[in-house]
């Protein structure tokens, strides 16, 4: 582990944010596949629902191979997945009583895409998507879609949905905590970028 890189999450501690990261009680079990170019990225989301949801498991790679363990619990039915596909349904309106566990892809849009391509045993899954996405406030990554979520922007809706009973503040303040970071460490030239417009002229 280089110096100065948060054990936990692999990020530098100026902009880690564990610490602003509580354990969401009662939370279901969660999987995420990560495209390996995410792991320790400074702008990466998921180090965020990792802190909140401990029980969630993160699987690296983009070939079958990577994911075995998954893939293994998947034929065991009661898995769904989060991706916006041909064949998806609405999770607003589908019938989710089946499901049990959820799974997430955290890649930029194409390579997420590529996960989701090369892994046929991924498409047989059920799919879901929303029907009306929330507005993402995560300003420090450019996404290249309108309705693009963060990793644990997604999640965190995802939760809403089907569990409306959590308490989902720990993921807010997690990923308040990393916009404030993330711009507190970035020039001010590059800051402005990110910034909304100010009524007086300043940012």
């Amino acid at each position: 582990m280089r110096q100065g890189l948060c054990p936990q999450c692999r990020v530098h501690r100026r902009i880690c944010v564990c610490d602003s990261c509580e354990p969401i009680a009662g939370a279901p079990k969660l999987w995420a596949l990560q495209h390996p170019s995410e792991t320790g990225h400074s702008k990466g989301t998921l180090r965020v629902a990792s802190a909140c949801l401990p029980g969630m498991r993160v699987e690296v790679g983009e070939s079958p191979d990577d994911f075995d363990e998954v893939s293994k619990r998947a034929r065991q039915g009661g898995l769904a997945v989060l991706f916006p596909s041909p064949e998806s349904e609405p999770l607003e309106t589908a019938d989710i009583s089946g499901v049990r566990e959820w799974l997430v892809i955290d890649g930029t849009w194409r390579k997420a895409n590529r996960i989701w391509l090369s892994n046929p045993w991924l498409q047989a899954l059920p799919s879901y998507h929303f029907k009306v996405p929330p507005s993402s406030v995560y300003r420090v990554r450019k996404a290249p879609r309108e309705d693009s979520l963060a990793t644990a922007e997604a999640i965190r809706h995802l939760l809403q949905l089907t569990h409306p009973e959590l308490d989902l503040g720990p993921l807010q303040c997690g990923m308040d905590a990393l916009v404030e970071r993330q711009l507190a460490n970035m020039p001010v030239e590059a800051r402005r970028h990110h910034l909304p417009p100010s009524t007086d002229g300043s940012f």
